[in-house]
Parts: C-alpha cells; sequence; structure tokens
C-alpha cells in the first residue's frame, strides 16, 4: 500500500481497519511534491503537503481558496504531514467503521470491514423514522 503522509493510514493500521503485507513510501519522490504553473493550468504533485499548498505564495493569485482550504485543515502538525493526494483519496468517514477492532467487533463488524450490515445508514433510516410530526401553519386560505 502506498504511503506519503500517513496520517489516515497509520491510525486505520493501528485499529486494524486495514492490514497491508507492505507499505512503499511516496514520501521522497521528488516529482510526486512537485508544483507546475503553465498557460493550461496548474499541475499539484499528489505528496505536496497541505502546509506546503498553504505557505506556497504562488497560490494566493490564483488559487487563493485552495491556500485557504489547505490551511484551515485540521492542525499544524497534521497539515505538515497529510498530502494532497491523500486527501483527495480519503476514505469515506463512519463513526461505526472508525473504531478500534474490539468496539467493531461487538457490534459484529460493518459492511466496510468484516461485516454485512451497514449500521450508519441503519441508524439513519431509523433516525428519520423516529422524527415527530410537527405542525405547520397554514399559509393559504
Amino acid at each position: 500500500m502506498p504511503l506519503a503522509g500517513g496520517t489516515d493510514l497509520l491510525p486505520n493500521m493501528k485499529r486494524r481497519q486495514q492490514v497491508p503485507r507492505t507499505l512503499l513510501s511516496l514520501r521522497n519522490i521528488d516529482s510526486l511534491r512537485a508544483i507546475q504553473f503553465g498557460d493550461s493550468g496548474t499541475r499539484l504533485g499528489a505528496c505536496l503537503t497541505l502546509a506546503d499548498i498553504a505557505a506556497d505564495p504562488r497560490f494566493r493569485n490564483g488559487a487563493t481558496a485552495l491556500a485557504q482550504a489547505a490551511a484551515s485543515v485540521a492542525t499544524p502538525h497534521i497539515r505538515n504531514m497529510a498530502t494532497l493526494g491523500g486527501n483527495l483519496c480519503l476514505d469515506t468517514r463512519c463513526n461505526y467503521y472508525d473504531q478500534n477492532y474490539e468496539w467493531r467487533k461487538a457490534i459484529n463488524f460493518c459492511m466496510k470491514k468484516d461485516g454485512v450490515t451497514c449500521w450508519w445508514r441503519r441508524a439513519a433510516r431509523n433516525a428519520w423514522r423516529s422524527l415527530p410530526l410537527i405542525p405547520l401553519p397554514r399559509l393559504w386560505h
């Protein structure tokens, strides 16, 4: 499994959600940290950290929103490690999946890892069913 910043992969490995046989570091591949501005657009390497993007003055003219977004993610420590590629390929967040092994085992796992039930989908469906009916004021005669 490729590894650059590891801010999501390493906690997932710690919780045994992902158990790669081999890790391949991409961190020191210079071409994956490159920024190229051109007439047809900008190319950003997947291993650029969010801190790299937030601090680069070239983004202040044409890609200000990208620099602002990168600067507002998480904490400075995370921004120094988290990569653009990792954030774009981020696995869907789920409160049932993002737990330790023992917790997931206690609920008989989930569809995303070792189980057959999507607990999030079930909880969302039940939440809609349990909403009280609220009388709305009549807006017409």
